[in-house]
């Protein structure tokens, strides 16, 4: 009896003990991205913020913007009307995935040791990096998506680690998860195809048994389809730019001015896109000056003819074509930002963007919907905001917490590293949602924002903590794999993902 009671003590002091881990690591960025909040109040709003802010007031909707994430916006101003509500969402989510990756990260034990201290070192050290804390209050789409992006490949590594013995619960958040992977940004879809095929491939080879090679693929597609199928409910219209002729446009115009092109094609880009708006308004890092100057009608009634133009140069000119991706996307490559790149770190002026979007003929329609930076001015904001600015602007500092190209190289050392601890090449697939995504960047629209390649420093991060972990555990052998709770005394360390 008295076995038991011990037993009972020493499992409550166990859980105790581990609840408090996990609430230490989620306050940490909670609290400082909570005072970003109150510093720049209402958040951090562009013009594509107010776009979205503005359909919800309007109950006008279109898909400029993937509709999903509109929903997902306006459900949080119904909750509470400011833009407030949305990043505290946006903060709670990273804090919560945060945890999560933390908890199955870290050895089970009751003591403070070097890992818990070196999680809480890691965690406190991304949380005042600007960009981190300015990105949780950012209104945009790209945020959510980087968050899910890295929650992703986290999920895809304890499968993988499980040898992919899963449970139903498993099963369930991690289509979920896939599913605001594909909706919340266009380039999302793509990745969840080539990762639903992976996926499967390797449950089918490795644990046909339980059928999740078939239940995953099917719940995702069910999942997206019921998240798609919110377009048609709340009659959203078609606005979508389209990539495909941006992509095209600003590809044919570079090559117009650098290759031994045909006469008849030449004509053909010049009736598309005028000889004097190409010489003029052609930037390597940006796209959109070409945009606004092609005529999209004329590309959509040849699409077949520009598309074929394209790929036909590209082609017979491979040097050319690796040049200029390489040109249009040096933020993919590149270590340091450059002066002539078109594009930013992060923005905070929203006075500057609200003034712009509501001065081409919009009338703000609610009290959320055209709000303004209530705190700008004053000595709290402009002490918080010259801080993010001079990380930004120095070489230095931006090099080393902005660049996503610092990033990606990193990542590359830390897998080999924990390759080389758990002998295992796991990890290496777990990367790949990411290396998909960069991918797609290098070979889309060119404008070298940061928040396109977010999800480099944010894997990267989750590559230190399970670095870590792997460390702290390289002696301990592995556990058997279970579906059955366990007494929580017994663990040594983390090898199991429970979802109850």
């Amino acid at each position: 009896m008295n076995r038991n009671v011990d037993s009972s003590n020493k499992v409550g002091a166990f859980k105790k003990s581990n609840y408090l881990k996990d609430l230490i690591i989620f306050l940490i960025p909670v609290v400082i991205f909570l005072y970003y909040l109150h510093v720049y109040n209402p958040g951090i709003l562009t013009v594509d913020s107010y776009s979205q802010l503005h359909q919800i007031a309007t109950k006008h909707y279109t898909n400029w913007h993937p509709f999903f994430h509109t929903l997902i916006e306006k459900v949080c101003i119904k909750i509470f009307p400011s833009p407030v509500s949305i990043c505290v969402l946006q903060i709670l989510t990273f804090s919560a995935m945060w945890t999560i990756i933390c908890r199955f990260n870290r050895r089970k034990n009751t003591g403070l040791d070097k890992q818990f201290i070196l999680q809480v070192i890691v965690t406190l050290a991304i949380s005042l990096i600007p960009i981190n804390a300015i990105y949780s209050i950012t209104l945009w789409k790209d945020i959510l998506f980087s968050y899910f992006l890295m929650f992703l490949c986290f999920l895809i590594y304890r499968l993988l680690i499980r040898k992919g013995n899963l449970s139903t619960g498993f099963a369930v958040v991690l289509s979920g998860v896939m599913a605001f992977v594909a909706q919340l940004r266009p380039n999302g879809i793509f990745i969840i195809i080539i990762m639903l095929i992976i996926i499967a491939a390797y449950l089918y080879k490795n644990n046909k048994a339980q059928n999740f090679y078939i239940i995953i693929p099917v719940l995702t597609v069910i999942f997206i389809l019921m998240i798609a199928s919110l377009n048609v409910a709340f009659d959203v219209e078609d606005n979508q730019k389209d990539a495909v002729f941006t992509k095209v446009s600003h590809m044919l115009a570079n090559y117009d001015m650098n290759l031994d092109i045909s006469k008849e094609d030449r004509t053909m880009i010049h009736y598309l896109i005028d000889e004097k708006s190409i010489k003029e308004k052609y930037k390597p890092t940006y796209s959109d000056p070409i945009w606004g100057s092609a005529n999209e009608q004329i590309f959509d009634n040849n699409k077949a003819a520009y598309i074929g133009m394209a790929v036909k140069y590209s082609i017979t000119n491979p040097g050319h074509f690796i040049k200029y991706v390489l040109e249009s996307s040096p933020i993919v490559w590149d270590i340091t930002r450059d002066s002539d790149w078109v594009g930013s770190v992060y923005k905070t002026d929203i006075n500057n963007a609200n003034r712009f979007f509501y001065s081409n003929n919009v009338t703000p329609a609610s009290k959320y919907d055209g709000m303004m930076a209530r705190h700008a001015g004053t000595p709290e904001y402009d002490r918080l905001n010259d801080f993010a600015y001079s990380i930004k602007d120095n070489l230095l500092t931006d090099t080393l917490f902005d660049s996503p190209a610092l990033y990606m190289y990193l990542a590359i050392i830390l897998m080999v590293l924990i390759h080389f601890i758990t002998k295992s090449k796991d990890i290496y697939v777990a990367y790949i949602p990411n290396l998909l995504n960069i991918i797609l960047v290098l070979f889309s629209t060119p404008i070298q924002d940061n928040r396109y390649l977010y999800p480099n420093l944010l894997v990267a991060y989750l590559l230190i903590i399970i670095l870590i972990g792997a460390y702290a555990n390289r002696n301990s052998e592995p556990e058997p794999v279970t579906e059955k709770k366990v007494d929580y005394s017994d663990l040594p360390n983390d090898s199991r993902f429970y979802i109850e």
